[in-house]
């Protein structure tokens, strides 16, 4: 078993963590498919308003990748498709209906034993956009051959889902999924777990497991990869959500889509922060609608660093799996940095007297605006990676591709720079940065 044991980052004690122990299920009436979860991609679609369709029937293809199908993620009518400029499919709204759900049966299994085989089930059953892929963080495209498979059952980032309480129970749809995955590469499957966690996976002879040990970020899929196998502009890494492990899973060894996961409501805003039995896509009213302590709050699909902000009428991300809710502010601070500190602020750097071991309400307040860098080392402080952050990003915003590239960064995405966003003092969105340089890389190709 590897061992990695991060030293820089941060853990932010952030009030509303959710209690482990599931609450009674909501009903979900309603779940909705956004291709806008899904980077460079251009969807076509294969159905329309008021079409019927069952779980796992194709949806919209990829133009760039036409064999690539996203999955009907819910049996019933498709009530809504809502376009934006252009006529672009923003998002397809399924009304759900639980009877022609219960219809759903396995199918007949085909015999997996090779790459090709698990290639095309998944294509066959439209379920290939459950794979992504490092560098640009997207769809994987079947046709690559990746250098390794990694999956992080090590959730660090605040208020996010914690996999060892919620898949304790699904150790062989875990196995079966991870079993298959590992047919996709000649290279190692690496899942990283934290101390204690998950020791099932130790007796597994086709998985390296890795154990992450330290501060958020250290269970993120870029931090792992950068300690044991740096990427460059010639790899690609595939990888594969903790919480769709059982989904692929049950596809495999059932011949079944089943769309539920557990996820977890939580923040300060949030009046009874706790865990429930959902599934992919899930609206987002039927768990905030009186649970948050105002009106004034902003709902995030994801995690508070690097979730999508929506609102109570929105749905849960397809990649995501928590609701975090935290109050809006606009009041100014008094006195602003001056202020002697205490427990009404909060600093990763010891700035202020007092100490951050209670749980702290934190709001969408900024506590400043944005302005030009100040290079004083507070990222490289919470930054576990081995790469000069603060070169990275002047390079990006200078548009140099050739020091971009030297300077490593396709080994990073937004998830691994969220905290430098958090603690700069210059207010920069680090992680908005890091996307930018991305994006001009990938069209540039």
């Amino acid at each position: 078993m590897l061992k990695i044991k991060v030293k820089k980052g941060h853990n932010i004690n952030i009030a509303g963590v959710a209690s482990r122990e599931i609450s009674a299920p909501q009903k979900n009436d309603s779940v909705s498919l956004s291709p806008e979860n899904f980077r460079y991609i251009k969807p076509k679609l294969l159905v329309k308003e008021n079409d019927v369709v069952k779980l796992g029937d194709p949806i919209f293809f990829d133009k760039l990748c036409p064999e690539v199908k996203w999955p009907a993620i819910a049996s019933g009518k498709i009530s809504k498709i809502v376009y934006g400029e252009r006529r672009s499919i923003k998002e397809i709204i399924f009304s759900v209906d639980t009877s022609l759900e219960s219809e759903h049966s396995s199918s007949q299994q085909k015999k997996i034993s090779n790459r090709d085989d698990v290639v095309n089930y998944l294509l066959e059953k439209n379920m290939w956009p459950f794979i992504t892929q490092r560098p640009f963080n997207k769809v994987a495209n079947p046709s690559d051959n990746p250098k390794s498979i990694i999956v992080s059952l090590a959730n660090t980032a605040p208020l996010s889902v914690d996999y060892n309480f919620t898949l304790l129970s699904n150790k062989d749809t875990i196995v079966s999924a991870l079993a298959n995955l590992k047919k996709l590469t000649e290279g190692k499957l690496f899942v990283a777990v934290n101390p204690g966690e998950f020791d099932y996976l130790s007796d597994l002879d086709f998985v390296d497991v890795i154990q992450v040990e330290g501060p958020h970020p250290a269970g993120n899929v870029g931090v792992v990869l950068n300690h044991i196998s740096p990427i460059n502009s010639k790899d690609v890494v595939w990888t594969v959500q903790g919480h769709h492990l059982p989904i692929l899973g049950k596809l495999f060894s059932d011949g079944v889509f089943d769309p539920c996961i557990t996820i977890n409501l939580s923040g300060p805003a949030v009046n009874d922060p706790s865990y429930f039995k959902s599934r992919i896509g899930a609206s987002l009213e039927s768990y905030c609608k009186g649970n948050v302590s105002s009106d004034q709050v902003r709902i995030i699909s994801g995690d508070v660093l690097t979730g999508k902000q929506s609102s109570i009428d929105g749905y849960l991300g397809f990649y995501h799996s928590s609701i975090s809710v935290i109050e809006e502010s606009f009041d100014r601070s008094f006195i602003g940095w001056f202020h002697p500190g205490g427990s009404s602020r909060y600093s990763v750097f010891n700035a202020y007297l007092g100490s951050n071991k209670s749980p702290y309400k934190f709001t969408t307040l900024q506590n400043g605006s944005h302005r030009a860098f100040v290079p004083i080392g507070a990222w490289e402080k919470v930054f576990p990676m081995n790469i000069y952050i603060n070169a990275l990003l002047r390079s990006i915003e200078a548009n140099d591709f050739e020091e971009m590239e030297q300077l490593g960064i396709y080994e990073c995405d937004e998830e691994d720079v969220a905290l430098c966003s958090f603690v700069c003092p210059s207010k920069t969105d680090v992680g908005g940065i890091i996307r930018k340089g991305l994006d001009t890389i990938y069209f540039d190709k």
